[in-house]
């Protein structure tokens, strides 16, 4: 008859308790795609594209960097993925199809230029690379789809599309230079420019000194004046 004192794990009864392995700690979060291309732009966000490597990366993310290849096989298309996500962000449903075409071209390019200044440093990324993938290519449908229904030609409306985005990148780029410390003349009056020759240069020191707009009101009459020049096209 057994004792029920002693526990079956008893060294006499010649049975040991099962031993409880433990598992290997695994990232709290799965690594995906989306969690990958997430971190690649933080950090471009943070340290700039210098900063940007296969390692760093894993590095942030906590895994291997080999393991980042099989959701993206190269550099290349991690680039690709940045352009995506910088595109994503723009809200597709600020535009209002009721309102005439010159507010719609202005909305959109006001939309734009604040998502390429909030990733300033993706700047040269969106710049070198055209958008290649669904998600980073619905804002440009969505521009051009504007024009088209405007009247302009798809030809027309192509090019509209390219002089608008264009226009929208270079005040971007001009602001994110000045943010930066470059020494690019700023758009707002005073700076180098408000110290030019007056005699040598009187219409660029008349305007500096005029100017009481500031850059959005630049940015609006460039983009304003690009917009009624297109669709007098149409």
């Amino acid at each position: 008859m057994p004792n029920p004192s002693r526990p079956a794990s008893s060294p006499r009864s010649g049975r040991r308790p099962p031993v409880r392995r433990k598992r290997r700690a695994g990232p709290e979060t799965p690594l995906t795609r989306a969690r990958i291309v997430a971190a690649a732009l933080a950090l471009v966000d943070r340290e700039g594209l210098g900063g940007l490597s296969m390692r760093r990366l894993g590095a942030e993310l906590g895994v291997d960097p080999m393991a980042v290849y099989h959701h993206l096989p190269n550099k290349e298309a991690l680039l690709d993925a940045i352009v995506e996500a910088v595109m994503g962000e723009i809200d597709l449903a600020l535009d209002r199809p009721s309102d005439p075409p010159e507010e719609r071209i202005l909305r959109c390019a006001r939309v734009y230029r604040d998502v390429l200044l909030a990733h300033a440093h993706a700047l040269p990324v969106v710049l070198a690379r055209a958008p290649s993938t669904p998600v980073a290519i619905r804002p440009v449908e969505l521009l051009v789809g504007v024009l088209r229904s405007a009247g302009l030609g798809p030809a027309q409306a192509l090019a509209g599309m390219n002089t608008i985005a264009a226009a929208v990148r270079g005040a971007a780029g001009m602001i994110a230079a000045q943010v930066a410390g470059a020494s690019v003349p700023g758009p707002q009056p005073g700076g180098r420019l408000a110290a030019i020759d007056p005699e040598a240069f009187p219409y660029l020191h008349e305007a500096v000194h005029g100017a009481r707009d500031g850059f959005e009101g630049e940015f609006e009459f460039g983009i304003r004046a690009l917009a009624r020049g297109l669709l007098a096209e149409s």
